[in-house]
């Protein structure tokens, strides 16, 4: 399964249907789930939908064009609203008022016997996730991951992060970027209060720099200081903080793509940077997996 971004599909379709086959005792269903247009997921379920603190085991048959799909009974129908691709897990979010919500874990596995890979599928609800309280997690990604992450020359007193590859660098844009096999896949533009005060007077300038931002998959500006501190008319002085704070929103919806973090410090800001290159390099090298 690949990673793939959140898609807003326009009447791709969910179809469920009675199950005719000769393991209909154990898998009595049949789910085409239209990942593209034509294109269906081709799932043999045990249950019509999960039940509370259950999840319905499913046999992955591969993916089937919609003129092969097999005249069967139809049970129930529905468009899809949102479908997510991340990792191991596929999000779904069906057009309808009751039982829309629903995720899909795949999970490749070795034959014993043979050569060759196969998935297992769990099928998941919003109701049977609730009732089973099962908490946040996310992969460590090994206590020992190391990664590359270059320095901009111009930065005079860096951030440091300890047990890392850091290359020192000139760097198109960005301040700090994450390396992976010979790419940067992330840039940070790192903005202290007073880089800031002094940007809005060449704001011309810092709207030319996020453009070229845009061009990287990953991409954030990272402001050392709470937002309140940047609406404060007492540190401001020479500008009121509504304008400011228009200033600042306007950034934001003109340039969407980007994230704009505000952190209470330069050790916070230092820590999350870290934590983010962190993240990225392991969302990245598991999709390299598949």
């Amino acid at each position: 399964m690949e990673e793939k971004n959140d898609k807003k599909p326009q009447n791709l379709k969910w179809l469920l249907y009675k199950n005719t086959d000769i393991d209909n005792k154990n898998f009595p269903y049949v789910l085409f789930l239209e990942k593209s247009p034509g294109i269906y997921l081709f799932l043999k379920t045990q249950e019509k939908w999960p039940t509370s603190g259950k999840k319905v085991f499913c046999k992955y048959k591969g993916e089937i064009k919609e003129e092969n799909i097999p005249e069967l009974e139809l049970i129930e129908s529905s468009t899809i609203k949102l479908m997510r691709q991340y990792g191991k897990k596929l999000t779904v979010i069906l057009n309808r008022k009751l039982k829309k919500r629903c995720w899909f874990i795949f999970i490749e596995k070795e034959y014993k016997n043979k050569p060759g890979k196969y998935y297992q599928i769990f099928w998941d609800t919003q109701i049977s996730a609730v009732s089973e309280r099962p908490g946040a997690y996310i992969s460590a990604g090994g206590k020992n991951i190391k990664f590359d992450i270059i320095i901009d020359t111009n930065e005079r007193y860096p951030y440091k992060f300890q047990y890392q590859n850091v290359i020192r660098q000139k760097l198109d844009i960005g301040d700090y970027a994450l390396k992976i096999e010979n790419e940067i896949i992330a840039v940070a533009e790192r903005k202290t209060y007073k880089d800031f005060k002094n940007q809005i007077e060449k704001l011309d300038v810092f709207k030319a720099q996020l453009l070229e931002l845009m061009k990287y998959k990953y991409k954030v500006i990272i402001f050392e200081a709470p937002f309140a501190d940047f609406i404060d008319n007492e540190k401001l002085k020479y500008y009121p903080g509504y304008f400011v704070a228009e200033i600042i929103t306007q950034l934001m919806v003109e340039f969407k793509e980007i994230q704009f973090v505000f952190l209470s410090n330069r050790k916070v800001a230092n820590e999350w940077l870290f934590r983010w290159f962190k993240r990225i390099f392991i969302t990245k090298k598991k999709g390299n997996k598949r």
